[in-house]
């Protein structure tokens, strides 16, 4: 079982030349749980920011791996970046298929992290 699941209902991405920002998130009030994935596009997972919920709770090489789904992915933190997280080691983020703006954000992750 996760350490934290997110419905993500709230999305949005940004790109800049190979820099790539995208977020999941429960609702637009960041409070109800989020996840932030900022890097370059084909960076290795240990270079790319990630954060969980706050931004005390954020780091580099803290990506173990990400695992995806059809509608939404795994993500599992390392056990070196899991006290930074609040001792969480694994998020998983569901996203309704129907959601276009859900899918194309996990498209977004897909292409900063493959």
């Amino acid at each position: 079982m996760a350490d934290i699941e997110i419905k993500a209902r709230a999305f949005w991405s940004d790109s800049e030349g190979d820099s790539i920002a995208v977020g999941f998130a429960a609702t637009e009030d960041p409070e109800d749980g989020y996840v932030l994935f900022e890097g370059r596009k084909g960076a290795a997972p240990k270079a790319i920011y990630v954060e969980v919920s706050d931004d005390i709770f954020g780091a580099d090489d803290a990506i173990e791996s990400v695992a995806h789904a059809e509608a939404g992915f795994t993500l599992t933190l390392t056990a070196k970046a899991a006290p930074k997280f609040g001792m969480v080691r694994e998020v998983v983020v569901t996203i309704d298929p129907a959601d276009e703006d859900g899918m194309a954000a996990l498209a977004v992750l897909k292409t900063l992290i493959a």
